[in-house]
């Protein structure tokens, strides 16, 4: 079902993109910084106002997922210090079933990940 909707979705948005992008043909003049000041060296002329939308778009996603991978940096510290701990307290469970010669049951099993 999932997978259904996923795939109507993007349909959708694909359909979307096609309209979008032949409904603004136009060519556009694009400058980095105003003309007036630096003439037309930081600029490109002729590009087509759909590859400037899409370009946006895709630098936006670009930039949001950038942002929010950084933030997520303090999860991933995180999990990986626990799994770290995970494998480090394994051992030591191993480590004391030897050593009293694996029939004591005291010792709690800890499941694996």
């Amino acid at each position: 079902m999932m997978r259904t909707i996923k795939l109507f979705v993007l349909c959708v948005l694909a359909m979307v993109l096609v309209a979008l992008g032949v409904a603004n043909m136009a060519l556009v003049d694009l400058y980095l910084m105003p003309p007036s000041l630096f003439g037309d060296r930081f600029g490109v002329r002729g590009v087509p106002l759909a590859a400037v939308i899409l370009a946006a778009v895709l630098l936006g996603i670009v930039i949001g997922q950038v942002l929010e991978w950084m933030r997520e940096r303090k999860h991933r510290v995180t999990a990986d210090a626990k799994r770290r701990e995970i494998v480090q307290l394994r051992q030591e469970v191993t480590k004391l079933r030897a050593r009293t010669g694996g029939g004591v049951q005291d010792l709690p099993r800890i499941p694996a990940p």
